[in-house]
């Protein structure tokens, strides 16, 4: 679920592409957070992306974006890596939050010739937290999330079911320097009916002799590895690149025409320029 092309012709789809690479861009902020940022924080991200076309795909494309940046880090809501955050609750170890997540539509994949192109998704939906805080700057967190799918050309709203998704994620500060985060993640993803068909299916309509129709199901969609490095050049400016293999062995659909490769690989890279800030974090 990326752009495949950036569109100066409409002012509402730059900012649907702003909109859909922020969680990345926030994340990328979010993984060098210190304790002492400031309480919000406002600027540009310049992204790069090199990522299949839609899940399993076998075209992949670079993509370029220049996107807006907000982080807050309120004490019940917060803007940050894993999107917008209402706490429920939060113990400390234990959080219970609303979060939410954007991404990419996907525009000229050959397997998709002739058929409807696929839009801009949103997700929204509780999120459980866990977090096990090691000694020099170390923690693990586990993240239980289950999102609402929408999807949108930004004229109409369409359900798109839902996704349930564990991840495991380890964060160690100060490496290879003190500037320095890294974070590695393992994450799975089952997905609805609905939005399994999405992708995967392929009414009578739209069969060819290489493309024959296909009933998607509800069931595993993908797993995924992803490691990332951030750095602090200066106060306000990050350098983020991460990348990420997803592993489709044993998803519910691999038997459809769209679904072309059991792994798939993506580089993200991120400069981040925040110089509009200001206030101090809640206790």
């Amino acid at each position: 679920m990326f752009v495949n092309a950036i569109s100066s012709r409409s002012p509402l789809l730059l900012a649907a592409m702003a909109l859909a690479s922020w969680s990345s861009t926030v994340q990328a902020q979010n993984l060098a957070d210190e304790p002492s940022r400031p309480l919000w924080e406002a600027g540009i991200a310049v992204l790069g992306l090199h990522a299949p076309d839609y899940p399993a795909a076998a075209t992949h494309h670079w993509r370029g974006a220049v996107a807006p940046v907000f982080i807050y880090r309120g004490k019940r809501l917060r803007v940050d890596g894993d999107g917008i955050r209402g706490r429920l609750i939060d113990t400390g170890r234990l959080e219970l939050d609303l979060s939410g997540a954007a991404a990419f539509n996907s525009r000229q994949s050959p397997a998709r010739q002739g058929m409807p192109e696929r839009d801009y998704t949103f997700e929204l939906g509780p999120q459980l937290i866990y977090r096990v805080p090691l000694a020099e700057g170390q923690q693990i967190s586990g993240h239980l999330k289950v999102r609402a799918v929408i999807s949108t050309d930004f004229r109409d709203l369409h359900g798109r079911g839902h996704v349930v998704e564990p991840e495991v994620r380890y964060q160690k500060r100060g490496w290879p320097d003190a500037a320095s985060v890294m974070q590695l993640s393992a994450q799975a993803t089952w997905a609805s009916e609905k939005l399994q068909d999405y992708f995967y299916q392929v009414d009578p309509e739209y069969s060819t002799p290489t493309r024959p129709a296909y009933d998607a199901r509800a069931g595993h969609f993908a797993s995924a590895l992803r490691a990332g490095l951030s750095r602090r050049i200066n106060p306000t400016t990050l350098v983020n690149i991460s990348t990420g293999v997803q592993f489709h062995g044993g998803a519910a659909n691999a038997a459809s025409p769209l679904f072309q490769r059991r792994t798939t690989g993506s580089v993200f890279v991120a400069v981040v320029w925040t110089p509009l800030r200001g206030g101090e974090t809640e206790p």
